[in-house]
């Protein structure tokens, strides 16, 4: 225990009961003189006569002595800082936490869009379809889309005439668990009177229908909602490009060549090579070319508005075009031909 002590820089023990002895052993390494036969000098009697020896600490012992008794205090301070009873019973890490995502999660309970919107565009179609003379026609058309249990007449008194020309199905609203509202615009034409006072007005309904997903399907889950059909907003068009005036009096005969042409089925006569113009059809014909205006540039290839009115069903209507012309060159010639025709945007 003494070296114990030594390195952790303990003071020395106190002597105890019975190591009075001890000390007057220790005291006996003092010089005592002795008598010796026929003389009177003092001799000093060797400390090894008692059994020990006091020996001077070498500078290693010294260095390892302290660098053990820092060792021990970090050991120390190690368990308290620690614990001693987690080095016995280590504590297990705890399971990794799975992140989730909450719009992934929300998504499971979606209603497919797609599905969504076919099923509603049929089922709208069949609903705004009726006719006092066959209403079984169309009770069997919405019974394959409605939810079974559901009376397929849907609240319609049996009387009337209406027509369905045409459905788009439009936004889908998720409203949770598996259920939707589907926005479906429907034409109809309603028939009013009788004989020569029998008229047909056509217009457009909204309407919205519920639905939700069953067992391996979306179905309709009871009667839809005729709502408002959306109303016009404004819009400012942006400032259009400074026109290039002599460009666009050059080449007001090709482009209204072109057009005829265009019209009469012969456009790849008139266009410029490779280009992709597709025909317009039957029945239709240039009446006049109301404006042709190119944008100021430069380059060989120019962009331009035309006004066009056709002749189509006994009518004329106006349209309005961008023009893209390119400049072709044989031999030591050149000449501005149409390449594209798009509708102009505003």
């Amino acid at each position: 225990m003494s070296a114990l002590r030594k390195m952790l820089n303990l003071p020395p023990k106190e002597p105890k009961g019975g190591d009075e002895g001890n000390t007057a052993v220790a005291d006996a390494s003092v010089e005592t003189p002795l008598p010796e036969a026929g003389e009177g000098r003092t001799s000093t009697r060797a400390p090894a006569a008692l059994g020990w020896a006091e020996e001077e600490e070498s500078s290693g012992r010294s260095a390892a002595r302290k660098a053990g008794r820092v060792a021990i205090w970090l050991v120390i301070g190690l368990a308290a800082f620690t614990g001693v009873r987690t080095w016995v019973f280590p504590t297990k890490a705890p399971a990794p936490v799975e992140q989730t995502d909450p719009q992934a999660e929300a998504k499971k309970n979606n209603v497919p869009e797609a599905e969504a919107q076919q099923v509603a565009a049929r089922f709208a179609r069949s609903y705004m379809n009726w006719n006092a003379q066959d209403p079984d026609s169309r009770a069997k058309e919405l019974e394959a889309d409605l939810a079974k249990g559901i009376d397929p007449k849907l609240g319609w008194n049996g009387a009337g005439v209406q027509l369905v020309a045409q459905t788009i199905p439009g936004p889908v609203t998720q409203v949770g668990g598996k259920r939707a509202r589907v926005r479906v615009d429907v034409r109809v034409s309603t028939v009013t009177g009788s004989g020569n006072k029998q008229q047909t007005a056509t217009s457009w309904r909204g309407l919205e229908v519920p639905v939700a997903q069953g067992n391996g399907r979306v179905v309709v889950t009871g009667e839809p909602a005729m709502v408002g059909m959306p109303t016009a907003a404004g819009y400012t068009a942006p400032d259009g490009p400074e026109a290039d005036s002599q460009l666009s009096g050059l080449t007001r005969d090709t482009v209204k060549d072109f057009l005829k042409s265009w019209a009469a089925g012969s456009e790849d006569q008139a266009a410029a090579p490779g280009a992709d113009i597709q025909p317009l059809g039957s029945g239709l014909t240039l009446d006049s070319l109301d404006s042709w205006v190119v944008d100021a540039g430069s380059g060989d290839k120019r962009l331009g508005t035309a006004t066009v009115r056709w002749k189509l069903g006994g009518a004329q209507i106006q349209q309005t075009y961008q023009i893209t012309l390119t400049k072709v060159s044989a031999s030591s010639a050149s000449r501005w031909q149409v390449e594209a025709v798009t509708a102009k945007t505003a």
